[in-house]
């Protein structure tokens, strides 16, 4: 006998459509451990806390198994994948090299006196930033400070891949929840900025690459001290390679 998991609700309702509120929430329940590796998802469950049909959920579902974190198994339903230090750390590495190839781009192009608009464009989102408190609208900063990076790079298969990855944590979680996310954030971003003024793109790779490990590490520890993962789990102390130390972008 299956035993029906008490759901809580929703702590956000205002993404633009249903298969992306679904999405954040079932996000929300693997970081928050509701739900564990091995789970079965409850769809149904899921669909009447939230107020919609199980289609969108169904279509979150598809999203999440692209990024990992669940496993859809045929007529037996869909399940929480293996979630631990190196899921986290995998996805933060791999992002982290995808922005290099793009911050790299950018910062040769600024060398060569191109792209001064971005440059602008870039150095007006950190200076909002900087005295941005609401977690909400930082995320948004955050990463339309990505975008603009990644736009400027001038490869549309590259955006598309990085843009698939993009949602990996829900909503504001990493700022919300990582001790001092928000201050390293907006660090993060002044770093890479200064970065591309430089027009050093090598010096740019290596930032954001070291940036994003930090993003993984940080999450890593919280989830451990949250209780998520095992505090005596080896993964969870794992080792800094020269991409790592990087995060969310901070």
């Amino acid at each position: 006998m299956t035993t029906r998991i008490l759901l809580p609700q929703p702590s956000r309702a205002g993404i633009p459509s249903s298969a992306e509120v679904a999405s954040d929430y079932i996000r929300t329940l693997v970081f928050t451990g509701v739900l564990r590796p091995a789970q079965k998802v409850p769809v149904d469950d899921i669909a009447e806390v939230l107020g919609m049909s199980r289609q969108p959920v169904r279509e979150a579902i598809i999203e999440l198994s692209y990024d990992g974190l669940v496993t859809i198994e045929g007529r037996r339903g869909t399940f929480v994948a293996d979630f631990g230090p190196s899921v986290i750390r995998d996805h933060y590495e791999l992002y982290g090299l995808l922005q290099s190839f793009a911050i790299r781009r950018v910062a040769r192009n600024v060398a060569q006196d191109v792209n001064g608009g971005v440059v602008a464009a870039l150095r007006a989102i950190e200076a909002e930033a900087a005295n941005e408190s609401d977690t909400v609208e930082l995320t948004q900063m955050l990463i339309e400070f990505s975008r603009v990076i990644n736009r400027a790079a001038g490869n549309a298969r590259l955006k598309r891949v990085i843009g698939s990855m993009a949602r990996f944590t829900p909503g504001e979680y990493y700022l919300d929840e990582v001790p001092d996310a928000v201050e390293r954030s907006r660090s993060t971003i002044r770093e890479q900025l200064a970065a591309i003024e430089s027009g050093d793109p090598e010096r740019a790779a290596e930032v954001v690459m070291r940036s994003w490990a930090r993003t993984g590490e940080n999450l890593i520890a919280r989830l451990v001290e949250s209780g998520v993962f095992p505090s005596g789990d080896p993964e969870a102390s794992g080792s800094t390679s020269p991409a790592q130390g990087a995060r969310h972008g901070n």
